[in-house]
């Protein structure tokens, strides 16, 4: 699937509205580095603690990009609306996340600047 501009332009409505800032991708990846030289339950506990994490972030905010959220499913699979709603979200992340074009996008619009 190529990004339009449409499909980007909801990216954009939806980080915004659900307020996935630099400050909340830098907390996740400071809680990611936290993990290195750890024991195997260490690992395990802060893994559970960034999905929480970004679990409650985005389960809090969800209502707010409904509209959003349909609307660039039905984009990204070309369907309509009405089929978009019906669509089960955990299969669509996993799909999304395999589309290398879709994450190398998040990449670079989500990932903080490597301090030089």
């Amino acid at each position: 699937m190529k990004l339009t501009i449409d499909s980007i332009c909801l990216i954009s409505s939806i980080i915004n509205k659900m307020e996935i800032t630099d400050d909340f991708i830098n907390d996740l990846v400071e809680m990611g580095k936290s993990a290195k030289g750890k024991s195997g339950s260490n690992i395990e506990k802060l893994q559970t603690q960034i999905g929480i994490k970004v679990i409650l972030k985005l389960t809090s905010k969800l209502h707010l990009v409904k509209d959003e959220l349909v609307e660039f499913i039905a984009t990204y699979k070309e369907i309509e609306k009405e089929e978009a709603k019906k669509i089960d979200i955990i299969e669509f992340v996993k799909e999304i996340m395999k589309d290398k074009e879709f994450t190398s996008f998040l990449k670079q619009k989500l990932m903080p600047e490597q301090k030089k």
